[in-house]
C-alpha cells in the first residue's frame, strides 16, 4: 500500500477524527480542572481566615448565636481609619476590617458623605462582600447616630 492510498483510506480518516475528539476532550477536562482548582484555592484561603475574621462567639462554630455568620456585613465601634481600610470592634470585640473603594456609599442620617469623615469612636454598620483576605469590601457604610445620654439597657 502506498502513501496516497493510506492517507485516503477510511481507517485513517476515522482514526484522525477519533484523535481530534480525544484531544478536545482532554482540553475540556484540563479547563474544568483549572477552574475547580481556582475555586478550591479561594475556599481554602477564605477558610483559613474565617474564624479569625468572623469570630465564633460563645463557642458556636457557625458564627453568631443564631447560627448565621455575618460575612456580608458588620457593625461596631470604629477603632481606626486608615483609608482604604477601616477597623472596627463588633459586638463580641472581634476586630473586623472594612475596605472602602470608589463605589462605597457612606451615609450619615440622610446625607451622603465621604469615607474620610468617619472618625474613631463612632459606631457604623457596613454592608458588602467578603474578599479573599476575609475583609468586607463595603458597598454601603452607615454612621449611626450617637446613643442618647443616660443608663443603657444591659445586653
Amino acid at each position: 500500500m502506498d502513501i496516497k492510498e493510506f492517507s485516503t483510506s477510511n481507517k485513517v480518516t476515522v482514526g484522525l477524527i477519533a484523535l481530534a475528539v480525544f484531544v478536545l476532550l482532554c482540553a475540556a477536562f484540563s479547563f474544568g480542572e483549572s477552574i475547580g482548582f481556582h475555586k478550591a484555592s479561594f475556599a481554602f484561603q477564605n477558610g483559613n481566615n474565617f474564624y479569625r475574621t468572623f469570630g465564633s462567639p460563645s463557642g458556636n462554630p457557625m458564627g453568631r448565636p443564631d447560627g448565621f455568620p455575618n460575612d456580608h456585613g458588620t457593625a461596631g465601634k470604629v477603632i481606626s481609619v486608615t483609608l482604604p481600610t477601616i477597623t472596627i470592634a463588633d459586638r463580641d470585640n472581634t476586630e473586623k476590617t472594612i475596605v472602602v473603594n470608589d463605589q462605597t456609599i457612606v451615609r450619615e442620617l440622610r446625607n451622603t458623605i465621604t469615607a474620610d469623615k468617619i472618625l474613631p469612636g463612632e459606631y457604623i454598620v457596613a454592608i458588602g462582600d467578603p474578599n479573599a483576605q476575609s475583609q468586607v469590601v463595603a458597598n454601603l457604610i452607615r454612621i449611626l447616630p450617637a446613643a442618647p445620654a443616660g443608663p443603657q439597657p444591659q445586653q
